[in-house]
């Protein structure tokens, strides 16, 4: 293994988007930005709706848009075995990064028309909702008060907003 090289996993329920050798991973948790970066200490911890970049082994930035979920770095010995192999920076330990998604997207297979409409729809539902169309005490048909019916088009706007600036970031 190249120096500085460590295993890095990114899952989803549905699939595994990456998985291989990196020289870093950059995210965002609850508590601010983080960079890992081989013998990191281990953690586990939260990931914030971010974009994620993993310099890849061989050089290449792979973007992704990640959800929200959690992240795991294990520094123990062979925890990169299959991913990365070798030591560490200390010897017989390895480093391995996993992050937990929901859901996740690589950059490349964010369809950006899709997005902005549904960007468009959520802010006009926000708008809808704002200007006092249905009152705090009224539900939907489904029983659903209009805060939660705002918090809703919110998070969908804030997906929306993720996964076009994820596609649109030149590398």
């Amino acid at each position: 293994m190249a120096d500085g090289v460590f295993g890095v996993e990114v899952v989803t329920p549905e699939q595994s988007l990456f998985a291989g050798g990196a020289n870093s991973v950059v995210l965002e948790t609850s508590v601010g930005a983080l960079t890992v970066l081989d013998g990191h200490m281990s953690l586990i911890g939260d990931v914030a709706p971010c974009l994620v970049k993993v310099d890849q082994a061989d050089g290449s930035l792979l973007r992704m848009a990640v959800h929200g979920g959690f992240l795991q770095v294990d520094t123990s010995p062979g925890a990169a075995e299959g991913l990365a192999e070798g030591d560490g920076p200390l010897p017989g330990l390895s480093t391995k990064v996993t992050v937990l998604a929901g859901v996740a997207e690589l950059a490349s297979e964010i369809d950006v028309p899709r997005s902005e409409r549904a960007k468009e729809a959520a802010t006009q539902r926000m708008a809808d909702l704002g200007s006092g169309r249905g009152s705090k005490t009224e539900s939907d048909e489904d029983g659903e008060a209009p805060d939660s019916m705002l918090a809703e088009a919110q998070q969908a706007l804030a997906r929306a907003e993720l996964r076009l600036e994820v596609a649109n970031q030149a590398d």
